[in-house]
């Protein structure tokens, strides 16, 4: 112990060089110390490396940077729980900063923490503290709006989290919904996106009354039809949510299918082909037990758009699902298979 320590000293004393060769091989050395299983840090050394691996985050050098955010990794599973904490706080400033390396190399460190914790299965409860300490301030960088590179990085993070601990965060899900549906009217496409991705991870673990004031908010935008622009996202994340959690959606489906249908009579095609991949969720989600709805006699009687949609390789006696736009010829509507 004591050896060890020692050797941790003296990395930690080059890191404070003013030469960059000299931070950049000692940051390497250290990473190389904490990835080995035998490494045990008493309590000043913990202090000092997780003090000393949060100021190389703001090094001058982008190559210590990047060294010193790898380190955070093996870092997390050699401290106690407070340091962790003290970690992910830090981090979470440094992503509302104002100089944007700072808050790229932040956000990557958030990413690489929330990577290495225990998974929800295994009920850690620093996997728990940490999750809901880093959620509070993620929800509050989405709801801002200040900030769009901000506001992307928080969504980024916030889904990842979401994929992998989800089930610890059951209590922050209302909240986290709260404030993830207004995202879905951004002026930002790309936040709209990320925000759809976050609502896909968020319905594999949240409760009924969420997944229920998720779904309804949905069916009601889409009966209100604002705008095209929004219609063509809540029609998106209606698919993600069918993807990923087509178990829950299926008593929706009676609501949800007439509103699809009506949007294929518009005449907007990348609009379209959202409906037809939302159509494409459902049907892989009941291939064997389709909903009425659902049948080959019902839907491309109520869908305008399906007689114009020549599946290619299929047999006459086959179940009909909707193509992606991909997997589909786009043909007149007097077109009858066979023709050349």
């Amino acid at each position: 112990m004591a050896s060890a320590s020692y050797h941790i000293s003296n990395l930690l004393e080059k890191m404070t060089s003013s030469d960059k060769d000299f931070r950049f091989m000692a940051t390497n050395d250290l990473m190389s110390e904490l990835q080995k299983d035998s490494i045990k840090l008493d309590d000043d050394s913990e202090r000092k490396v997780v003090k000393m691996i949060l100021k190389l985050l703001e090094d001058k050098n982008g190559e210590v940077q990047n060294l010193a955010v790898k380190c955070l990794g093996p870092l997390v599973s050699k401290v106690k729980e407070y340091q962790v904490e003290t970690i992910v706080d830090t981090l979470c400033t440094n992503m509302l900063s104002d100089k944007e390396q700072l808050r790229d190399i932040s956000s990557i460190g958030l990413k690489t923490v929330i990577g290495e914790l225990p998974p929800a299965s295994s009920g850690s409860a620093l996997a728990a503290s940490v999750c809901k300490k880093i959620t509070g301030r993620l929800t509050s960088a989405i709801a801002k709006q200040e900030d769009v590179s901000v506001q992307l990085e928080a969504l980024d993070i916030m889904a990842d989290m979401l994929s992998r601990q989800g089930g610890l965060l059951v209590n922050f899900h209302p909240s986290i919904l709260s404030c993830l549906l207004p995202q879905l009217t951004s002026p930002r496409l790309a936040v709209r996106k990320r925000t759809i991705i976050a609502l896909g991870h968020l319905v594999m673990s949240c409760g009924n009354l969420v997944f229920v004031d998720l779904i309804e908010h949905l069916l009601s935008e889409l009966s209100r039809n604002d705008s095209m622009s929004t219609t063509r996202t809540y029609i998106q994340c209606i698919a993600a949510i069918s993807r990923q959690a087509g178990h829950r959606i299926g008593e929706y489906l009676e609501k949800i299918i007439p509103l699809v249908v009506k949007f294929c009579n518009v005449d907007d095609d990348e609009l379209r082909e959202y409906c037809i991949q939302a159509f494409e969720s459902f049907v892989r989600r009941y291939v064997h037990h389709p909903p009425p709805l659902l049948s080959s006699s019902t839907l491309p009687a109520h869908c305008p758009c399906w007689p114009n949609v020549f599946i290619t390789g299929t047999e006459p006696d086959a179940l009909p699902q909707p193509p992606t736009y991909h997997q589909c010829h786009m043909l007149p509507s007097d077109h009858q298979p066979g023709d050349s």
